[in-house]
């Protein structure tokens, strides 16, 4: 099963703004970087479950100030980290 990691946040002026990791693998690790005036963080994890046909598996939003989000262990379960 793919997975990927998707943030949305908007900049210091109000544009908005896209992070991802693209496909992952299972078993893969891996981080986006968020610029340091990004706000109104959005997380979405969506995983492919059949050719192509992403469905979104996790959203959440981000408040604690992290600038770096990590997803770990892609598998049918995926987990959120900040980079630290």
């Amino acid at each position: 099963m793919n997975t990927r990691l998707r943030v949305l946040y908007t900049d210091a002026n109000g544009i908005p703004g896209l992070a991802e990791t693209g496909r992952l693998w299972g078993g893969q690790t891996k981080s986006v970087i968020l610029p340091d005036d990004a706000k109104n963080i959005n997380i979405i994890i969506e995983k492919d479950i059949f050719f192509e046909n992403w469905r979104v598996a996790y959203k959440g939003t981000l408040t604690n100030g992290n600038q770096c989000i990590r997803i770990v262990g892609v598998t049918l379960f995926s987990k959120i980290r900040s980079c630290k």
